[in-house]
């Protein structure tokens, strides 16, 4: 047996999966190059020996709720539909830029089950409260 077949045997009994597969998302709301960052974002999965089932990336402002990104409806339905484990993203505030919307964002993924997993520095941290009317 391999070394990485005995670690990925080691982290399925454990798990109580036989493989954790996971979504890997980003939003560019920068000058970050899209590549780079999937590329961070999938050593981080392959090192923890998690399957990475898709990768989606969209360009929009922090403050642009998830709904009305292009692509975060695709993450979002591989979770519900169970097809994945866990979500693998630069920084909360990628998904959520204000208090509300993360409280939200975090109350949903523990009624799915399904985990975060937040790599690194991402963007500032965001003001306390949203603007008025402006619950993400």
């Amino acid at each position: 047996m391999t070394d990485l077949a005995r670690r990925r045997n080691i982290a399925n009994a454990s798990s109580g999966y036989d493989e954790i597969r996971v979504v890997l998302y980003t939003l560019i709301h920068d000058d970050s190059k899209p590549d780079e960052v999937m590329q961070r974002l999938r050593r981080h999965a392959e090192a923890r020996d998690w399957v990475v089932h898709e990768a989606f990336v969209d360009f929009a402002s922090l403050e642009s709720t998830r709904t009305d990104r292009k692509c975060w409806p695709k993450a979002e339905r591989l979770l519900k539909d169970r097809a994945v484990q866990g979500l693998v993203a630069r920084s909360e505030d990628e998904l959520a830029f204000y208090r509300l919307g993360k409280d939200r964002l975090r109350n949903w993924l523990l009624e799915l089950p399904a985990f975060a997993k937040y790599v690194g520095e991402g963007p500032q941290r965001a003001p306390a409260d949203a603007p008025s009317g402006a619950a993400r």
